[in-house]
């Protein structure tokens, strides 16, 4: 049986101890590793905050499971702050730049259920 490397080792402690690090909601439908990936990419990339992919993606659910979310018009978007009142569109750009920077298996299994709720759009 092949040994793991050190480096790999290592790696894995981090990025487990990031993820008790940050005690946010999980997003359902995703396995740990990626989760874990998700909380290492929003703690490096200056673009992300803790918990933006979560809330970009739950932004994006409830924007497409709206009844009327066609009529949505970017002129008029609330109050125009996007911590407060979120836009949906924003959130859709956060999440394709999240999927970018994540590796393949872990942007595979985001993909997927972004893929969902875009067809259903």
């Amino acid at each position: 049986m092949p040994r793991r490397r050190p480096g790999r080792v290592r790696a894995e402690v981090e990025v487990l101890r990031c993820c008790r690090r940050n005690t946010l909601n999980p997003i359902l439908g995703l396995s740990r590793r990626t989760l874990c990936e998700i909380v290492r990419i929003e703690e490096t990339r200056n673009y992300l905050w803790p918990g933006d992919v979560g809330q970009s993606l739950r932004r994006w659910r409830s924007f497409v499971y709206e009844p009327d979310h066609r009529l949505w018009d970017p002129r008029y978007p609330g109050c125009t702050e996007w911590l407060c009142c979120g836009d949906p569109f924003r959130a859709r750009e956060n999440l394709e730049g999240a999927m970018l920077a994540l590796p393949r298996r872990a942007a595979r299994e985001l993909r997927v259920l972004v893929s969902a709720l875009d067809e259903r759009y």
